[in-house]
């Protein structure tokens, strides 16, 4: 077997999507690997079965956009012309003659493992990735007849860990256990802005932290009646959402804003797999940790009572709570002040996503059915989740239109 390994490679791609002079790029790539268990300094470990150490670094590039992009397009609408309804054209898009490919350049080591005959192997990867002229919708002021454009607006930087684990726990011959594990973790941030600006707070893009991110106050409770004197310092009464004073200057400014991150800090899954004569079971355990959502559900409370309102602890003198504000009948969500800051809830969780139990008929009597095989079996999916948010599976983003649905299926797999 090749102890050392190189491969290099150049692919040229070209995209009608992208402006003139831009829709052609290059990408280069090239890997090296070395097999380190077929060295003679490692012949004598018999327990190693694989240890392989590589590194790779390569170019790609993407152009998702939309077409015409670069040109702008048209719309059509209606105008009073003479009296009479006319129908007519606009420009619908704002065009931009200099879109071109969105390039990331990743560098990665890994090394690929494995013990006991392969009874536990598994993979390690520290990468890390620089994208340029990143191609983003940038929100615009509407005084420019348009509202949005689509440009190249800057430079990202990602750092990560790939980790995956396999293992034959228990191997006998009516009874095995298997277990793979997986575990990612990604740290995005923005290197640079093609303004040259540090921030760009229309779009909620700061450089240093990722792109997708909340920026609005930090809610840290709600004001209390022995904090009366304290709320009126900021023009607020007992019931009235409190807000973090991050500078603490002692006064509520837009510098007190901060940067939720929508992006998990962990990701991680476990599989076990368990056959017993001729029985299966298998269960999936996921989890996302770190991040932030909108929590739809949150901000379908009526705090005027005017209309059907989410069952939420809302704050009376009677429940001094925390959660939500006072009800307040000349005052709907949208103009109660800070209530963009209910919404924001953690969406870490850890669920049981699959629940398998399978049996396999045996082949004697399957051969007087003139069957090969026939496998009967039942499955669970999002059944079981557990988070900060009760009754609702973070994993759906902070949506309630569309909640992940609990499925319970049955079925049967024959084969002739």
């Amino acid at each position: 077997m090749d102890r050392y390994i190189l491969t290099a490679s150049l692919r040229a791609d070209g995209s009608s999507l992208l402006a003139d002079g831009h829709k052609w790029g290059y990408f280069p790539s090239v890997a090296v690997a070395w097999r380190m268990n077929e060295e003679s300094f490692l012949k004598g470990f018999d327990e190693l079965s694989n240890l392989k150490l590589r590194l790779s670094w390569g170019e790609s590039g993407q152009s998702a956009i939309d077409p015409y992009q670069t040109v702008g397009l048209l719309g059509s609408s209606t105008y009073s012309f003479n009296n009479d309804l006319a129908s007519g054209l606009y420009p619908k898009t704002m065009s931009n003659k200099n879109l071109t490919w969105e390039t990331t350049s990743v560098f990665d080591l890994g090394v690929d493992f494995g013990f006991f005959n392969n009874r536990l192997s598994g993979s390690v990867d520290v990468y890390k990735s620089y994208t340029r002229n990143v191609l983003m919708n940038r929100k615009i002021p509407s005084t420019n007849g348009y509202t949005e454009v689509m440009e190249n607006i800057g430079k990202t930087e990602n750092f990560g860990i790939d980790v995956a684990l396999n293992s034959v726990n228990i191997q006998k011959k009516n009874f095995t256990w298997t277990t793979d594990f997986t575990l990612s973790h990604n740290k995005e941030k923005i290197k640079e802005l093609a303004s040259g600006a540090l921030r760009d707070e229309a779009n909620s893009w700061f450089v240093g932290e990722a792109f997708q991110v909340f920026y609005d106050y930090k809610k840290i409770g709600i004001w209390q009646l022995d904090e009366a004197d304290e709320a009126a310092k900021n023009g607020q009464k007992p019931g009235d959402i409190k807000i973090q004073d991050t500078d603490g200057n002692g006064e509520i400014t837009p510098e007190d804003r901060v940067i939720y991150s929508k992006r998990p800090k962990v990701t991680f899954g476990i599989n076990n797999s368990f056959t017993i004569h001729d029985f299966e079971f298998s269960f999936f355990i996921y989890s996302r940790l770190g991040q932030w959502i909108d929590y739809e559900f949150n901000r379908g409370y009526k705090p005027d009572g005017l209309e059907n309102s989410s069952n939420v602890d809302y704050w009376t003198p009677e429940n001094p709570t925390n959660n939500f504000p006072r009800p307040n009948r000349f005052y709907g969500f949208g103009k109660t002040r800070y209530s963009s800051t209910l919404k924001y809830e953690k969406g870490s969780f850890v669920k049981v996503r699959d629940v398998t139990l399978a049996y396999n008929i045996p082949s004697k009597v399957l051969a007087s059915l003139g069957l090969g095989r026939a496998r009967i079996y039942a499955t669970a999916k999002n059944f079981f989740t557990f988070s900060s948010i009760d009754n609702y599976d973070p994993e759906r983003g902070g949506g309630i239109s569309f909640p992940m649905t609990k499925q319970l299926v049955f079925g049967v797999n024959l084969d002739f």
